[in-house]
């Protein structure tokens, strides 16, 4: 299992995901020996946010176009420099996000108007029309980590 701190109670240890270990000790099962990490859908790598926050967090940010009241909107015990690394990182990540969503689903059609964090989520919402958050089906789909 892999372990992690929850979201909202720092003292609180939560399940993430778990560590498979590919076999190589018998004749007929010709693995690796390594071990891998599969993590949650729902989950961040290195992040105590949810999946569900962060695509919250984000939708608040271009909303108000305030980091900081976007954090406090979420009622979240982070501090408000936690919302200037996390929009940073959403930021720094989306040539990764807009390259594995190209292989699903073409971009939409935007005015050029437009900013480059609005495009991503607008690509991430055309790319899975039908779900609550898109982010946890960019995770589970495409098996990539999104940050």
């Amino acid at each position: 299992m892999l372990y992690g701190y929850a979201e909202n109670d720092e003292c609180r240890r939560s399940c993430r995901g778990r560590r498979v270990f590919c076999n190589n000790r018998k004749t007929r099962h010709n693995g690796c020996g390594h071990t891998f990490s599969v993590y949650a859908a729902d989950k961040l790598k290195r992040l105590r946010l949810s999946a569900r926050t962060l695509w919250t967090f984000v939708l608040l940010v271009v909303s108000l176009g305030n980091k900081a009241e976007a954090l406090r909107k979420l009622n979240s015990d982070f501090s408000i420099s936690s919302a200037y690394r996390l929009w940073k990182r959403f930021v720094g990540s989306q040539s990764h996000v807009r390259t594995a969503l190209a292989k699903r689903c073409a971009p939409p059609k935007l005015p050029r108007a437009r900013l480059p964090v609005e495009q991503t989520i607008a690509h991430l919402e055309a790319a899975f029309p039908r779900e609550s958050c898109p982010i946890v089906a960019f995770q589970h789909q495409l098996q990539v980590a999104f940050l």
